[in-house]
């Protein structure tokens, strides 16, 4: 019965670590922070999806959307992608 209730938690941390480094990625250094956001959202997908946690995968979707929109507001981050024409079209 211990076991079942630690597997309900697993991804989740990871999950909240990713969110906020993309937090920190949009306000501070994008560059920095929202690579290994998006690494360790990625790490946290695998884990939650593997141990099929619904609010692991649901706050999960929250850190790549804030992952998303940390890439899409770096400068520096769309140059290195080669974005930054793309993205002043917009």
């Amino acid at each position: 019965m211990v076991e079942l209730n630690q597997q309900k938690g697993i991804g989740v941390m990871a999950d909240i670590i990713a969110c906020v480094l993309a937090v920190l990625g949009i306000l501070f250094l994008g560059f920095i922070f929202v690579p290994i956001a998006a690494i360790v959202a990625l790490i946290g997908t695998i884990i939650a999806i593997k141990n099929k946690n619904i609010r692991g995968i649901g706050i999960n979707i929250l850190a790549w959307v804030l992952v998303l929109v940390g890439l899409l507001t770096s400068p520096m981050l769309l140059a290195i992608f080669g974005l930054g024409t793309s993205a002043a079209t917009l």
